[in-house]
C-alpha cells in the first residue's frame, strides 16, 4: 500500500475509533482526491435500513462539495468483536462510485490480503451512464 494510500486508510481507521457505535456507525471511507485532499464518509443506519447512509456514498458526496475528482478510496468496517476489516463498497456504492468516480481506484478484500482495483472492475457488467437521459418515451400510443 502506497503512503498515500496508508494515509487513507488511518484516517478511516481514526473516524471509525473517534465514532464507531454498534448498529450505527460501523463503517467510515477516506477518499483522497485528484488535489491531494481527503474527505471522510461515516455509514449512518437507519432503523428502517433503506434509509441507511453508506460511508462510501457519504464521503462521495463530500468528494461533490470539494470539486476535485477522486483518486483512490478505502472503507473499513468494525465488526462488534473489534475486529476491523477493509472492505469493498456495497453494489449502491459501487452504482454511485463507478458512475461520478470512474477512474478511481479502490482497496478490496482478497482473501486474508487487500489489494487495489478499479473501480469499473466492481461490476464488470454494469449498466453504463451515458450522460443525461431524455425523459422516457410515452409508450401507450402508438
Amino acid at each position: 500500500m502506497s503512503p498515500d494510500d496508508r494515509e487513507l486508510l488511518d484516517t478511516a481507521l481514526d473516524l471509525l475509533e473517534a465514532r464507531y457505535l454498534v448498529g450505527v456507525h460501523e463503517v467510515a471511507a477516506a477518499l483522497r482526491l485528484a488535489d491531494g485532499s481527503v474527505v471522510t464518509g461515516l455509514h449512518v443506519e437507519a432503523s428502517a435500513g433503506r434509509a441507511s447512509i453508506c460511508a462510501e456514498s457519504a464521503a462521495l458526496s463530500a468528494a461533490a462539495i470539494a470539486g476535485s475528482p477522486v483518486v483512490s478510496i478505502v472503507g473499513v468496517l468494525r465488526r462488534p468483536t473489534g475486529t476491523l476489516h477493509i472492505i469493498e463498497p456495497c453494489g449502491v456504492c459501487a452504482e454511485l462510485l463507478a458512475d461520478h468516480a470512474p477512474d478511481a481506484s479502490v482497496w478490496v478484500a482478497v482473501g486474508d490480503a487487500f489489494a487495489p482495483v478499479g473501480v469499473g472492475e466492481l461490476l464488470p457488467f454494469r449498466r453504463r451512464r451515458t450522460g443525461r437521459q431524455s425523459p422516457p418515451q410515452d409508450f401507450t400510443s402508438p
